[in-house]
């Protein structure tokens, strides 16, 4: 993998498991009532975050198609997330925004 490709394989990856840790902290949270969109949110995120590094590591001729989605996705899921205050939603926040710029950079 190029460098540049392992840059954004790595900030895929690690959103992925911030967006997925967080989902199971505010789903099992006494706050989840009031953060929804937010779970659903960091959901979609680590999926679609996952899927995309699939394609980074095989060298998909078809990842282009999904790097924009995915910067999008990452925007909407940090900006949520800088509603909270709590270790978790900073940790998303940032994960977020490090994917989404490795996205755009890449197409």
């Amino acid at each position: 993998m190029l460098p540049r490709q392992q840059h954004l394989f790595n900030a895929l990856n690690d959103c992925t498991a911030t967006c997925n840790e967080c989902y199971s902290a505010n789903l099992t949270s006494s706050l989840a009532a009031g953060r929804v969109r937010s779970i659903l949110l960091t959901r979609d995120c680590a999926d679609l975050c996952q899927l995309v590094a699939a394609f980074v590591a095989r060298g998909s001729e078809h990842v282009q198609f999904l790097l924009r989605e995915c910067a999008e996705l990452c925007r909407a899921c940090a900006d949520e997330a800088t509603q909270y205050d709590d270790d978790c939603s900073r940790r998303c926040t940032q994960a977020c925004r490090q994917a989404e710029d490795a996205c755009r950079t890449a197409y």
